[in-house]
């Protein structure tokens, strides 16, 4: 779903608090949003997936008759890329948006063994041991009690389940700004602006205490040196909501704003983030 023509993110939204929104898309001005975000931001991933499916989810060892449930699926492309490789098994996503499941369930084609239902990451409706991989994919920054969600998760996958988390470390964005201190800056107040923006860095441990084994975790790093879809629907919002909530000035927003404006026009932008696949098999 692209952005809607003749309107901008600010128009088209009320002003992105990133420690709230995700958990509370129905009640926003605007759900439609958080599907176009989702469509603009993994394009790039989503285009590799479907590219070659096989490859894109080797760690998840998906073969036909799995179940595999998808955790906080949002609009449901990546479920629907991973459903052929594991039917006639089922391909479940659950989201705590109802607008969300409806533009899933509206995407998904007709006669497939994907299915989508709304639910709670923190209590999940499902029976125990009801699934063999689980996928949560930038799902657990987002959520007040974290650690909960694990515990269902290992709860209602089998013994010797796969489960693949997938997070940023919003902390190690690396973002070039001409004023290296603003630059510092704004990255730490975009990570304190996720409930758990560092969330990566106590994944492994909190999955060893929760009943998993066998962790693994691969760095990936993602650049961009032309603002795109990232700098669009997450930098360029984050500024203004800092500044709307008094952590920057008015002054420093234009500044930073202004300053990012010229980069791209000068060639000179750059944005780099590193993202996290984690997996880890149930004991």
């Amino acid at each position: 779903m692209a952005q809607l023509s003749g309107a901008t993110v600010s128009e088209r939204v009320p002003v992105t608090n990133f420690s709230t929104s995700w958990t509370r898309v129905d009640q926003t001005e605007d759900p439609s949003f958080y599907a176009a975000l989702l469509d603009a931001t993994r394009a790039e991933g989503l285009a590799e997936a479907r590219q070659d499916p096989a490859a894109a989810f080797a760690p998840l060892q998906l073969r036909a008759g799995l179940r595999v449930l998808d955790i906080g699926c949002g609009t449901g492309d990546y479920l629907r890329v991973m459903a052929p490789l594991v039917a006639p098994g089922a391909a479940v996503g659950v989201d705590l948006s109802a607008a969300l499941i409806g533009c899933a369930r509206t995407r998904a084609p007709g006669g497939t063994a994907v299915s989508f239902q709304v639910g709670d990451a923190c209590q999940l409706p499902f029976a125990d041991a009801a699934f063999d991989r689980v996928v949560a994919t930038q799902v657990l920054l987002h959520l007040a009690d974290p650690w909960r969600a694990v515990a269902e998760i290992r709860r209602v996958l089998t013994p010797g389940g796969l489960l693949a988390v997938g997070e940023w470390d919003w902390d190690s964005l690396c973002l070039a700004v001409s004023d290296r201190d603003a630059g510092r800056r704004l990255v730490h107040l975009l990570c304190d602006q996720m409930n758990n923006g560092l969330i990566v860095r106590e994944l492994s441990w909190h999955l060893a205490r929760n009943g998993f084994a066998r962790i693994t975790v691969t760095p990936q790093v993602r650049l961009s040196r032309e603002p795109g879809a990232v700098h669009q629907w997450l930098i360029q919002p984050a500024i203004r909501e800092l500044a709307r909530i008094g952590a920057l000035t008015p002054g420093e927003s234009r500044s930073l704003t202004a300053d990012l404006h010229e980069r791209a026009a000068s060639g000179r932008y750059f944005l780099a983030r590193t993202y996290y696949t984690v997996i880890a098999a149930a004991a």
